[in-house]
């Protein structure tokens, strides 16, 4: 892992957007079911929304960041490679997040849905671990979902990938795709780190590629509650209209490692380091404020 130091100025930064994660987590708002079979099925009203960029293409081959002549060189190559990644994974939650506002009009507003609507909401909550039943009413769910189902800035994404993946150099990158340090806990389900605790029966994850590792990521980020916190962070500066502001969100990752609020100090070096809020600009400023 990359050692970072901290200015006075980035300390001063980040102790700023510490106030505003305080006063976000104050104002955060307290805030199934379908038709029988005799009723009418209608389709879901059109959604106007912001024009979403086309999908990216990630290119399929990790690059030999060996290769890199210098420090700087190996880190433009290492967010150049992953940034279409993690543009290809709104661009798909962006989709869903359309389809499921329209979707929750057409029922809020006592409409039934096709068939495949309907189909497609179910698979939707399955991934996104939001069972119908656990909520009282259908506008409940729908909240939960609509809570989960959305995007993350894109510099809070490569910081990650930059802090668990030593910049692509790790082990569980090269063997494994794992470029975000995630576990399992099945023998055989990844790389067994040289370094483990005696007793401990995890292991670091591996995946056939590194579209499946990015997929995993966001599908955590949204349903794991040790993230809950980083979920209403989001939704708050959603419903204040505001952009999603990566330095603030990354309070609510204090939990993704045993680090801590350390690990929180490391994200917000590397995005201000790095300059990586300047990546979001040319997706998230489109998609971000999608409601």
């Amino acid at each position: 892992m990359e050692t970072v130091r901290k200015s006075e100025g980035l300390t001063a930064f980040v102790t700023e957007h510490l106030l505003v994660a305080a006063v976000a987590a104050v104002l955060l708002a307290a805030s199934a079911f379908f038709p029988g079979n005799g009723e009418v099925i209608t389709e879901e009203p059109l959604v106007v929304a912001p024009a979403i960029p086309s999908e990216p293409a990630p290119q399929s081959v990790f690059p030999d960041l060996t290769l890199a002549k210098t420090v700087v060189e190996r880190k433009e190559t290492f967010l150049n490679f992953l940034q279409d990644y993690v543009n290809e994974q709104n661009h798909l939650i962006s989709l869903d997040r359309l389809r499921l506002v329209a979707i929750s009009e057409t029922l809020r507003g006592d409409g039934a849905l096709t068939r495949d609507s309907r189909d497609w909401l179910l698979e939707l909550a399955a991934r996104y671990e939001v069972a119908e039943e656990d909520f009282s009413d259908r506008g409940a769910w729908l909240d939960e979902l609509l809570f989960r189902v959305d995007v993350v800035p894109t510099s809070l994404v490569l910081a990650q990938a930059a802090n668990e993946s030593a910049w692509g150099t790790s082990r569980f990158t090269r063997e494994g795709n794992n470029v975000f340090g995630q576990w399992c806990y099945t023998p055989g389900c990844g790389i067994v780190p040289r370094q483990r605790s005696q007793g401990a029966i995890h292991e670091v994850r591996s995946f056939t590629t590194l579209h499946d590792a990015m997929s995993a990521y966001f599908v955590n980020l949204n349903t794991n509650e040790n993230y809950q916190f980083f979920r209403e962070l989001r939704q708050t500066m959603k419903l204040q209209q505001r952009e999603l502001d990566p330095l603030v969100l990354a309070f609510g990752l204090n939990r993704y490692s045993q680090r801590g609020r350390n690990y929180v100090d490391e994200l917000q070096t590397i995005i201000v380091q790095n300059d990586l809020t300047a990546r979001d600009r040319d997706y998230l400023a489109v998609i971000g404020m999608i409601d």
